[in-house]
């Protein structure tokens, strides 16, 4: 969790206009059909709250709602089963030492269950990963068909809809002719390495069983600065600092992303991203880790527990997984 040494002025502003666009943005206005998982029947949850710098869909506007769940049944795979890939589904050459794809069920729990926290051990942590893996794997889905929605943006020289990614990804138009726009977006439009994700979910929630979590479905110990946004935790470096609650696990998964996506502190991830973006899935998760040691007060030592549990808990194998 980051406690940020200086806010500056224009991060206040960019901030202040991301949450603007986000209250203003109407269904459709970034033309971004709905990723295929959001047209399983959904229903709305009271008291929901779009974080500021989270991004809408169709879905999500003008409430965030998610699809109830079906919860796996806890310590089993939950059907996620391996496939070989297809043509269909053929990647880059460079891939090519890739696990096979898996393949997960889209099941998208709201929230943590009860029955987890009666689990242990290996068990544990398989259900914590049934219930998480769905979600990340949702919210790159999502990511990629941004990327899409902006590369098309350029293709037909819509300056107007790059100017709205823009916002909302608090890239500053204002001197950047539409090639360099494109280009400082797709930096920022861009997926998390599922083996890293995973990861920091299970060390920021405790593999599901923290107070935050449970109570709050803060999978990533996201911090805010103003009390009914979230869970004061019992010790904190800054008096001001809660940590920030979500409507449901999903919310907390896309504002995870979001942040990684947006914030200064993690421009130099976002650089090793895009130089790695032709590599080895397993290789490049591994790799981005190096670069999130702000994420943390403990620095290096946060960068070498994610390694240690991506490596103990194999989370390579699900670098390619699918929603199915």
């Amino acid at each position: 969790m980051l406690l940020p040494r200086q806010i500056e002025n224009r991060h206040i502003l960019w901030s202040a206009l991301a949450m603007l666009a986000l209250g203003l943005i109407v269904p459709g206005v970034f033309g971004v059909k709905p990723p295929q998982w959001f047209a399983v029947p959904q229903q709305q949850e009271p008291g929901q709250n779009l974080a500021a710098g989270s991004a809408p869909t169709k879905a999500q506007i003008p409430a965030t709602t998610t699809p109830d769940a079906k919860i796996p049944d806890a310590g089993a795979t939950a059907g996620i089963t391996s496939a070989r890939p297809d043509a269909a589904m053929s990647e880059q050459s460079s891939l090519s030492a890739n696990p096979a794809i898996v393949m997960v069920p889209a099941d998208f729990a709201r929230r943590i269950p009860e029955r987890h926290l009666a689990l242990s051990g290996a068990d544990q942590k398989q259900s914590f990963i049934n219930l998480v893996l769905p979600l990340i794997v949702a919210s790159n889905d999502e990511l990629v068909q941004r990327r899409n929605a902006v590369k098309a943006a350029f293709d037909a020289k819509n300056r107007a809809m790059l100017e709205k990614w823009a916002v909302l990804y608090r890239v500053d138009p204002e001197k950047l002719d539409d090639a360099e726009l494109a280009k400082q977006l797709l930096r920022r439009v861009d997926t998390i390495p599922v083996a890293l994700a995973l990861a920091q979910a299970a060390i920021e929630s405790g593999w599901g069983t923290s107070r935050f979590a449970l109570q709050g479905n803060a999978l990533f110990g996201q911090w805010a600065w103003t009390e009914s946004a979230g869970i004061r935790p019992l010790a904190a470096s800054n008096e001001r600092a809660v940590v920030r609650s979500f409507g449901s696990l999903l919310e907390s998964v896309r504002a995870y992303m979001h942040n990684l996506n947006t914030h200064p502190n993690y421009q130099r991830f976002r650089l090793a991203r895009q130089r790695l973006s032709p590599q080895n899935k397993t290789i490049k998760a591994g790799t981005l880790a190096t670069y999130l040691d702000s994420y943390a007060e403990i620095g290096t030592a946060y960068v070498d527990k994610l390694r240690a549990v991506m490596s103990s808990n194999d989370f390579d194998q699900y670098a390619r997984a699918r929603l199915r």
